[in-house]
């Protein structure tokens, strides 16, 4: 019987300490960044397995198997997690406050999971195991814009900050066309809110623009002859294909392409 609960017994209890996944070579740079995180003193089954006791007892009679599997096959990863559920997460965040993790920033988490009906870990990928290209475990700016992007979900600043409201200039009907000369006037402060990505010019420029309807073909002519700023985004051989030639008003040789 002692026996019997030594070669159970033990096994069942090594593998709750998250450390015992320390010794796959393979999980290493999972479980690295996890020792430093705020999750470091939570069991990996307290996120990664379904909370109740049936889901919890059969992980547990898995991991006795894991356990002498590891004693001959460090090289084999064990796969027995799956993503983090909303359920797991609510375990232990049962409040979902409104948090303001940087003064300004307003994050309705109830909204999210609980109207929208949206996985936790949708906006939380990096949250433990890895950093954000940023080296932070917060979620991305970049991310958030998957949804806030004006039609999905609100893409104005006060929706999500109350503290930065676009600036009067960013107001202006003709933003569009003159923001990357503002831009390059001395004291621009673009990166004070764009710095959420390397990239943030060609995130915007590489999608198709809200003039650009379905009739914009038909339209563009008119826009053109009011303010010309096609070269901001397009070279002079994208007009030069229906042309013919670079369409010369307004034209501004000096604006360089966007790229």
């Amino acid at each position: 019987m002692l026996a019997l609960m030594l070669l159970l017994g033990l096994p069942a209890y090594l593998t709750t300490l998250p450390g015992f996944f320390g010794r796959y070579p393979k999980l290493a740079e999972q479980h690295a960044p996890w020792l430093k995180s705020t999750h470091a003193e939570v069991g990996c089954e307290d996120c990664h397995i379904k909370p109740g006791l049936p889901a919890q007892a059969a992980y547990r009679g898995r991991m006795i198997g894991e356990w002498y599997t590891s004693l001959v096959l460090r090289s084999r990863v064990p796969n027995v997690f799956a993503a983090p559920t909303n359920a797991a997460c609510l375990s232990c965040h049962y409040d979902l406050r409104t948090v303001s993790p940087k003064g300004d920033l307003q994050i309705p988490h109830k909204a999210h999971v609980q109207v929208l009906k949206m996985k936790c870990v949708e906006c939380h990928d990096y949250l433990v195991h890895e950093k954000s290209p940023e080296g932070k475990h917060t979620p991305r700016m970049a991310d958030c814009l998957r949804c806030h992007d004006g039609d999905v979900a609100d893409d104005t600043c006060t929706a999500c900050h109350t503290e930065k409201a676009a600036p009067a200039t960013h107001r202006a009907k003709e933003w569009a066309s003159v923001h990357a000369t503002e831009a390059a006037l001395p004291g621009a402060k673009c990166a004070d809110c764009h710095k959420f990505t390397d990239k943030w010019c060609v995130d915007c420029h590489s999608r198709r623009p809200k003039s650009h309807t379905k009739d914009w073909r038909k339209t563009h002519g008119a826009r053109v002859a009011q303010r010309r700023n096609c070269e901001a985004c397009h070279e002079a051989s994208f007009c030069i294909r229906c042309h013919g030639e670079v369409p010369q008003l307004n034209f501004d040789p000096a604006l360089k392409t966007v790229r």
